[in-house]
């Protein structure tokens, strides 16, 4: 690799007009110069091209295609990455952003020419670009893995936020490029497991992505996303090579026990939404729901829920009045 490679920066982008100047803005002011970044405008109808088009410098490129939406982001995806001419692919979708120091970070660690992609912490932000969570907690616990660990880690979950992802180029052309299945609204997942399989991945603890959530929307998205990632997941387990599977810890058992463990979780969240906003019946939906997959003692909340919901009391509700009750006696 050069000393001082050409980063070529992936950034989809679909009526992101009140997010795509902090996008561009934050790309303009990597300590890192050598970079292009490849604005892919999925037909936006706002006044998103307007906001790209302000931007004169010569290493933003924009590119305007007719609608595909989301089951056609592998096209939109391929589309910048058959445009691109960096030997490092970054990606970065238009309504997050980043430090200034994520390129310069990033890399270096590609010196080391087993490493097929790098990744590290990302800060959630809300619609006003103010963070109110980091993932992962602890990122400690994915340095230094083999492939095969990576590959079983990511079987049971996606761990790597796309806004933080550097990827070498050779590496992603030599699995066709980015991935989806199409009944799969996402591509970040798919390419992560096929990288898993052929080099390194190396995680930095630092935030090098900001990647925006709406908070009232996290959870509700999140029962979609995990239920196509368990099949997918699922899927792709079941089409490694014989001996690849047999160097792993897991089954296929296990990804499914995982994954309904995830899910219960999101019904029992969403449950607790229902509760806090006083849809009796939608709660008792989703905590019944918690009751086919949870854990016993996910299971025990859930029956808490739903015997809340019947009296009409939100489960903050009746943490404070057991406080309450808690205290007269002391």
């Amino acid at each position: 690799m050069k000393e001082n490679p050409l980063v070529s920066i992936i950034t989809p982008t679909y009526n992101h007009e009140k997010y795509i100047e902090k996008c561009i803005e934050s790309v303009l002011s990597q300590t890192y110069p050598n970079w292009e970044m490849i604005i892919v405008d999925d037909g936006s109808t706002d006044k998103t091209p307007e906001k790209i088009e302000k931007f004169k410098d010569e290493r933003i490129h924009y590119i305007r295609q007719k609608h595909v939406g989301i089951w056609g982001l592998k096209k939109t995806y391929n589309r910048a990455l058959k445009f691109s001419d960096g030997e490092l692919i970054a990606v970065l979708e238009g309504d997050d952003f980043w430090p200034p120091d994520k390129l310069e970070k990033q890399i270096r660690v590609f010196k080391d020419k087993d490493v097929v992609l790098s990744w590290g912490k990302a800060g959630l932000v809300d619609s006003e670009g103010k963070i109110f969570d980091i993932i992962p907690k602890n990122i400690e616990q994915f340095k230094f893995e083999s492939k095969i660990k990576n590959t079983e880690k990511l079987l049971c979950r996606n761990f790597i936020p796309a806004s933080t992802v550097m990827i070498r180029r050779e590496d992603l052309l030599s699995i066709g490029g980015f991935k989806q299945a199409e009944y799969t609204p996402f591509v970040d997942y798919p390419t992560w497991l096929e990288l898993s399989l052929i080099g390194k991945f190396y995680p930095i603890d630092e935030i090098v992505g900001y990647w925006r959530r709406h908070r009232d929307q996290v959870t509700s998205r999140m029962k979609k996303y995990v239920g196509r990632a368990k099949k997918y997941s699922i899927e792709f387990f079941e089409k490694l090579p014989p001996e690849v599977r047999t160097k792993m810890r897991i089954s296929v058992e296990d990804v499914y026990s995982i994954y309904d463990q995830r899910l219960a979780s999101v019904y029992f969240a969403l449950g607790k939404q229902a509760l806090t906003n006083n849809r009796w019946n939608e709660a008792r939906h989703y905590f019944r729901e918690t009751l086919s997959k949870g854990s016993f003692l996910k299971k025990l909340y859930a029956l808490l829920g739903i015997s809340y919901s019947y009296c009409k009391m939100d489960l903050e509700w009746a943490a404070r009045l057991i406080s309450k009750i808690k205290e007269r006696k002391l």
